[in-house]
C-alpha cells in the first residue's frame, strides 16, 4: 500500500509542479506566439524557455529524490510518480495548444 500512496503523492507533486511550470514559462509565450504568428524572431525565446523548462524538470526530480527518505511512504514510487506527473502535464499543455490552434483555423 505504501507503493500506491507514494505513486499517488508523486503524481500530485509532479502534476502540480508541471502545471505551475507550464503556466509560468509557457502560457505567455504561446499566447504571444499564436497572436503574432511569429517565426524565427522568437526562436531565441523558444530555446531559452525550453532550457528553463528542462532545468525546472531536473530540479523537481532532484527535490523528489532528496525528499524520498523523509516521506512516510515508498520514495522510489514517489520519484516515479513525480516523473510521470511532469510528463503528463507536458502532454496536457501540448494537447491544449493543439486544440487552440485547431479552433483558430476553424474560425478563419
Amino acid at each position: 500500500m505504501t507503493y500506491v500512496i507514494g505513486a499517488i503523492a508523486g503524481l500530485i507533486f509532479g502534476g502540480a509542479a508541471g502545471q505551475l511550470k507550464n503556466f509560468l514559462i509557457w502560457q505567455k509565450y504561446l499566447k504571444a506566439h499564436a497572436a503574432e504568428n511569429s517565426g524565427t524572431d522568437s526562436l531565441g525565446g523558444l530555446y531559452a524557455r525550453s532550457f528553463i523548462s528542462y532545468a525546472v524538470n531536473i530540479l523537481v526530480l532532484a527535490a523528489a529524490f532528496f525528499m524520498r527518505e523523509v516521506m512516510p511512504f515508498d520514495g522510489i514510487a514517489f520519484l516515479i510518480g513525480t516523473a510521470v506527473g511532469l510528463t503528463i502535464m507536458n502532454k496536457v499543455l501540448a494537447l491544449g495548444q493543439k486544440k487552440q490552434e485547431d479552433r483558430r483555423k476553424e474560425q478563419g
